[in-house]
């Protein structure tokens, strides 16, 4: 059956969101080779459109802006949809079983929601080696020698951020990890 053909009228839910999650990842895996092409060769293609003049130039220039505005999202929403649905898909009924499947997908949804806290956590843990907290935006650096007190809030903030994402994310899958898979 092909993942375009419409499913039967008795399918369960698991079944639909599978679908999903494959179509949105068709849409991701098509999409994201074409974003990095798109920004790859952004000046080749630029200079195609520059010499260009009056409504020319302004609606391919317009429509250039806009593919390269809208192609990330679509990309990006892509892959989280796909992700969201596939897991969801796991833990929903389904009429066919697949394992490994399922344990591919759980396994990347788990890293997927817990690499937040994983990300603060490496910077926490990088910032206590190198006695040096560092934000990018503004840009600050605190340095332990110089203002401790700076520091330490800013591991503290590195802390905090690690446990709200740390909190989402077991909320999220709190209730998927305590039972199995439905078939």
């Amino acid at each position: 059956m092909s993942i375009f053909s419409p499913l039967p009228e008795n399918a369960l839910p698991g079944d639909h969101a599978r679908r999903r999650g494959t179509l949105y990842l068709l849409i991701a895996l098509l999409t994201t080779p074409l974003t990095v092409w798109l920004f790859i060769n952004l000046y080749p293609l630029w200079s195609n459109i520059a010499p260009l003049e009056g409504i020319v130039f302004m609606l391919t220039a317009t429509l250039f802006g806009g593919i390269l505005a809208v192609a990330p999202i679509v990309s990006v929403a892509g892959w989280l949809l796909a992700l969201w649905y596939g897991v969801e898909s796991v833990f929903m009924p389904r009429g066919k079983r697949t394992p490994t499947a399922d344990i591919l997908i759980t396994g990347i949804g788990l890293v997927a929601w817990f690499l937040p806290t994983l990300g603060f956590l490496a910077s926490t843990i990088l910032a206590l080696v190198s006695g040096q907290v560092h934000f990018a935006r503004p840009t600050r650096d605190y340095l332990l020698a110089e203002n401790p007190t700076a520091y330490w809030q800013g591991i503290g903030y590195q802390l905090i951020g690690a446990a709200i994402f740390a909190w989402l994310a077991w909320r999220y899958w709190r209730s998927k990890l305590r039972r199995k898979p439905d078939m």
